[in-house]
C-alpha cells in the first residue's frame, strides 16, 4: 500500500509535545497552504515516495525540510507561547476550588503569566478608554478568558464573553472552566486568518474586541491579514484593542518600535482614530 505522504507529514508535525493540542485540520491547513507556495520541495518529494518505503522516506531531505518549515511556523504562532506547566492545566484546573487561584493557571502560559502583575492597569485603562455594551470578543485569546472575573470587576457588570483560539483541546479547557465557575462565556477553536469569522454572531454581538499579541502570528502566516481584519471590524464600528510585546518571551530583548509602524502607517493613512499605552512588556493600541 502507498503510504499517503500528507498524512504522515501531519502525524509526524504533530510528534513534537508543545504542538500535540492542535487539530489535525488545521495542520492539514497549513500544509496545504505550504504546498501550493512550495510545490516543487513537494513535488520532488512525491518522485522518491515511488522509490522509498515508509522508513527511508522519512529520511528523505525534502521531507526533513517540509517537517521543519511547518514546526517552525507552528513554533512561531502557538508554542512559542507555553510554559511547560501548560499541558498539566486541566489537572490544576480540578484541584482548584475558587477563581480566586486563578493565578495557577495563568503562569502557564507565557503572555498571562507575564501580564499578571499588570492585568489591573491594563483594563483599566482599556475601560477608562471604552466600556462594552453588549459583549467581549477575545481574538488569538492562549488563556487570557481566565481574567472574566478581573474584567468584570473592573467593569462593575457581568459581560456576554466570546474566544476564538487554534486549538480546541485548549478552547475546550476553557469551557470546561467556564462551567466549573458559572462563567457566561463560550471559547471557539478557529483558524483568524480565514477572517470569514467577521460575520460569526459573536462578533455581532461583541462592541469590543481583543487581539492581544495576535498580529504578528497572523501576519508571519498571511501577510496583510491584519488590515483586512481591522478594516472589517471597524466598519461594523467595533471597538478595537490590540497589543505586541515589547520584549522577546525568551531572551527579553528589546524589540525596535519600527516594527509596528506598518500598523501606526495604516491606521494614520486610513483616517483611522487611536491611543495607545504600555505595561513594562506589551505594547497597547485602542483602535476607535
Amino acid at each position: 500500500m502507498i503510504l499517503d505522504i500528507k498524512q504522515q507529514l501531519v502525524k509526524d508535525i504533530k510528534e513534537t509535545k508543545l504542538i500535540k493540542n492542535l487539530n489535525d485540520d488545521y495542520i492539514k491547513l497549513r500544509l496545504e497552504k505550504y504546498i501550493l507556495t512550495n510545490a516543487d520541495t513537494f513535488k520532488k518529494l512525491k518522485i522518491s515516495q515511488q522509490k522509498k518505503d515508509e522508513t527511508s522516506i522519512k529520511k528523505d531531505t525534502n521531507y526533513i525540510k517540509i517537517l521543519k518549515d511547518i514546526r517552525n511556523e507552528l513554533r512561531i504562532t502557538y508554542h512559542s507561547f507555553l510554559n511547560t506547566d501548560f499541558f498539566k492545566k486541566e489537572k490544576i484546573l480540578e484541584k482548584i476550588n475558587s477563581i480566586q487561584d486563578v493565578s495557577k493557571l495563568l503562569i502557564t502560559h507565557k503572555s498571562t503569566k507575564e501580564r499578571m502583575n499588570y492585568y489591573d492597569t491594563i483594563y483599566l485603562e482599556i475601560f477608562k478608554w471604552y466600556k462594552p455594551k453588549h459583549g467581549i470578543c477575545d481574538l488569538g485569546c492562549g488563556l487570557n478568558p481566565l481574567t472574566i472575573k478581573m474584567i468584570t470587576l473592573q467593569l462593575g457588570y457581568d459581560i456576554n464573553y466570546f474566544c476564538f483560539d487554534l486549538s480546541k483541546n485548549d478552547m475546550d479547557f476553557l469551557n470546561s472552566f467556564f462551567l466549573k465557575f458559572e462563567i457566561n462565556a463560550k471559547a471557539y477553536d478557529y483558524d483568524l486568518t480565514d477572517t470569514s469569522f467577521i460575520s460569526k454572531d459573536e462578533i455581532e454581538k461583541s462592541d469590543l474586541i481583543f487581539m492581544f499579541k495576535l498580529l504578528d502570528s497572523l501576519e508571519f502566516i498571511k501577510k496583510n491579514v491584519s488590515k483586512s481584519i481591522i478594516t472589517e471590524l471597524t466598519s461594523k464600528n467595533k471597538k478595537i484593542v490590540v497589543s505586541f510585546p515589547t520584549k522577546s518571551l525568551i531572551s527579553k530583548t528589546q524589540f525596535d518600535i519600527k516594527k509596528r509602524n506598518w500598523l501606526f502607517n495604516f491606521l494614520n493613512k486610513n483616517e483611522i482614530p487611536y491611543k495607545q499605552f504600555e505595561t513594562e512588556n506589551e505594547l497597547f493600541i485602542l483602535i476607535n
